[in-house]
């Protein structure tokens, strides 16, 4: 795929561990940055998201600094984020996360001044990094949508039995609605050694019919009963279905738990099959707000 001059996709990993930032922990994402971003059009940006293999690919569609008299000066972003199927996402984190550093690596912006996110499919979120290698996300989550009678599509499709759904399940969303499911920490345990069986053409069908961006399932410490570790499973990823590490869906998560306090602040593990695969810090703020961050690295250019 040729592309305009001057364009560049930046590639990088969010959600790291800050202790040992090479050790494979994080989820991949792709920057698309420079002037040309604008004269890409709608299929090429479809067909570069696809071949960068990452599940967000970012494009910065603008970048503006706002200075207005007695407040604080602050960047405006613009941004479009894709998955490899094509579809257009309302919000993300980490690849959010990745456009901060991608910035201020390259020097647009200046470390220390806030960045207000919005995308066009009507996300936003508010950013920091006040240095180092962590970005803090602020995001308001959306009203809670209750969804019932799914017991025997989740359960064909994770192949665990799973809780009493009489309540229904809750589809929250800080601009990406995800299916949320509480389990036991024994199923979750079950639920890591088996999702090399997940059923993916089921679990398609039923994003499709509810029209969320994949299954977030949690379970709690077993002494604190705070969240604790995450799974997310999203059929846009293809068969591999299992996302490394999202955000946005711990961030909806959190924000919702009538068990978290305001200005608690906590960490969450997200897992793969074969181990732990992110970090992630959440604080719960007032209302409906919740700051999510993690740290990340940037890996270089490449050709996608």
């Amino acid at each position: 795929m040729i592309l305009p001059g001057g364009i560049r996709v930046v590639f990088g990993s969010a959600f790291v561990d800050p202790r040992d930032p090479g050790n494979g922990v994080g989820n991949p994402f792709a920057v698309v940055m420079g002037a040309e971003v604008g004269r890409l059009s709608a299929a090429q940006r479809r067909t570069l998201a696809r071949r960068t293999g990452t599940p967000e690919t970012v494009f910065i569609d603008a970048v503006r600094q706002r200075c207005e008299p007695h407040r604080p000066s602050e960047y405006e972003l613009d941004l479009t984020v894709l998955t490899p199927t094509g579809k257009t996402l309302g919000a993300c984190a980490h690849g959010f996360i990745g456009v901060v550093h991608a910035l201020a690596e390259t020097g647009p912006i200046t470390v220390g001044l806030d960045l207000v996110i919005t995308t066009p499919s009507g996300g936003s979120a508010r950013a920091s990094l006040s240095g180092g290698c962590t970005v803090m996300l602020h995001f308001v989550s959306s009203e809670p949508l209750i969804v019932y009678g799914r017991e025997q599509a989740l359960e064909e499709i994770f192949h665990v039995p799973l809780p009493s759904l009489a309540g229904g399940l809750p589809v929250l969303s800080v601009g990406s609605p995800k299916l949320t499911v509480e389990v036991t920490p024994a199923v979750f345990a079950r639920l890591r050694r088996e999702l090399d069986g997940l059923d993916y053409d089921r679990l398609m069908a039923l994003q499709r019919e509810l029209n969320v961006n994949g299954i977030h399932l949690f379970c709690r410490n077993g002494i604190t009963g705070m969240p604790e570790r995450a799974i997310q499973a999203n059929a846009y990823l293809g068969r591999i279905a299992v996302d490394r590490a999202t955000g946005v869906s711990n961030a909806a998560q959190v924000s919702a738990d009538p068990r978290v306090s305001e200005g608690q602040r906590l960490q969450i593990a997200q897992y793969t099959q074969a181990s732990r695969s992110a970090i992630l810090t959440l604080t719960k703020g007032k209302g409906r707000g919740i700051w999510v961050g993690g740290a990340a690295v940037l890996l270089g250019d490449r050709e996608p």
